[in-house]
């Protein structure tokens, strides 16, 4: 028994000395532990007991046993994804993933959180924190135990997981995939190791070119690297925050709304003050048109107007007198000449109102009006058509004056038979 003894204590020294530091290997390495103790332990129930021989050394009370270090984890508070609700989402490192569950920075999640790693089975958990300046810190939250990486990401892209390449020196490259809550439903909240293939994105395991697993293990949580703050801190913070925006949003809102509404108020004033602009001129040019009308209907608008015609008549007589081809003959330009000169007779005779004074008002209006293209008609010499046919319906309208003042208005016709 006691050779066998000596054997089972030479394999385990062996394993001490062959067996890597790193997190991973770790684990390997105590449950060869803890198998090779179970064994011993075995044997030795099986033994014949023999009494303790007794040493003058040895001194029970103040034997001391290994116990957890605390150290590491004094004043850091850890947020573990099992006691915590829907808010880990917008608190953890998943509230940097945009609405196609994509992270545009994920050096910001590295430099914000940790990563809690922990092998399915087991009490303790390791602590991976990666420092932007390229280096990684994983440490045994139970024993305080860490192992330093060099570490850079894998790719600039982060969809499903967070990769990185882990390195010391005299050692192959390990990849590391972390994956969070929104990450893969496959391996959701998982830390998968991959020894680096040739083909770096290839995961045919059958394929030794490829990357090749080493292990996999649970991501229980997260610590908040900035404000160690507790999860509760975390959510409190964010409610605030969302309550804040919140109240600035609905402000914006009211304030939008209340602009659409001053908006609407002001369009709906300048329609009504444009309707009634519309509708004054309109109302101004019906009094105004009814206004002419009653004066041209009046003595003083009826003489006004027969002057009117005579005066463009006349200017229409004298561009054209000289030629053989005119717009108003010698004759017709007589005829205008008797018909006005009866009617301002007429008028003034039965109303009493001032010619002169009506005269020397049409006078302006024919300067205005008329004097310059009558000017245009005797420098040009040239016959045209269209003064030819204002001429007519001046003629005809001095006529029509003519048979209304003077004559009381068109006679009937006579019986001839």
């Amino acid at each position: 028994m006691k050779y066998l003894k000596l054997i089972l204590s030479f394999v385990i020294f062996t394993n001490l000395f062959l067996l890597e530091a790193h997190s991973v290997t770790h684990e390997k390495f105590k449950e060869q532990l803890k198998n090779t103790k179970d064994k011993i332990n075995k044997l030795n129930k099986n033994a014949p007991k023999s009494k303790p021989a007794k040493s003058k050394d040895v001194n029970l009370k103040n034997k001391t046993t290994s116990k957890p270090n605390p150290t590491c984890r004094k004043g850091k508070n850890f947020i573990f994804y099992g006691k915590t609700d829907n808010y880990i989402r917008v608190v953890g490192p998943d509230k940097y993933r945009n609405e196609y569950n994509e992270v545009k920075d994920p050096k910001k999640v590295f430099s914000n959180f940790s990563f809690l790693s922990q092998r399915p089975n087991k009490k303790y958990f390791v602590e991976y924190i990666f420092d932007p300046n390229g280096t990684v810190t994983a440490t045994n939250m139970t024993t305080c135990k860490s192992t330093k990486y060099n570490w850079a990401f894998k790719s600039s892209s982060v969809k499903t997981a967070y990769k990185v390449y882990l390195s010391q020196a005299n050692r192959g490259d390990i990849e590391m995939a972390i994956y969070l809550s929104q990450g893969s439903m496959s391996y959701k909240n998982k830390i998968r190791f991959h020894t680096k293939g040739q083909y770096s994105n290839c995961y045919n395991y059958q394929n030794p070119q490829c990357n090749q697993p080493i292990a996999e293990t649970l991501l229980v949580g997260f610590r908040d690297l900035k404000g160690n703050k507790s999860y509760a801190q975390l959510k409190d913070a964010y409610l605030v925050r969302a309550a804040e925006l919140k109240k600035k949003k609905e402000e914006e809102r009211l304030a939008a709304q209340k602009k659409r509404e001053a908006e609407i108020k002001a369009r709906e004033d300048r329609r009504k003050k444009e309707y009634e602009r519309a509708e004054k001129e309109r109302r101004e040019f019906r009094e105004e048109a009814e206004k002419k009308r009653a004066y041209l209907n009046s003595p003083e608008g009826t003489l006004e107007s027969g002057y009117q015609n005579y005066m463009v008549i006349k200017g229409f007589y004298e561009a054209r007198k000289n030629y053989t081809l005119k717009y108003v003959t010698r004759s017709q330009f007589n005829n205008a000449k008797s018909q006005i000169k009866a009617i301002e007779k007429t008028l003034v005779r039965k109303h009493r109102i001032d010619s002169d004074k009506i005269w020397k008002k049409t006078s302006e209006w024919y300067k205005k009006k008329w004097f310059s293209t009558l000017e245009l008609y005797k420098s040009s010499g040239a016959y045209n058509q269209k003064a030819q046919g204002i001429t007519k319906l001046l003629l005809m309208s001095l006529n029509s004056s003519y048979n209304k003042v003077v004559k009381g208005g068109p006679s009937g016709m006579k019986k001839d038979f």
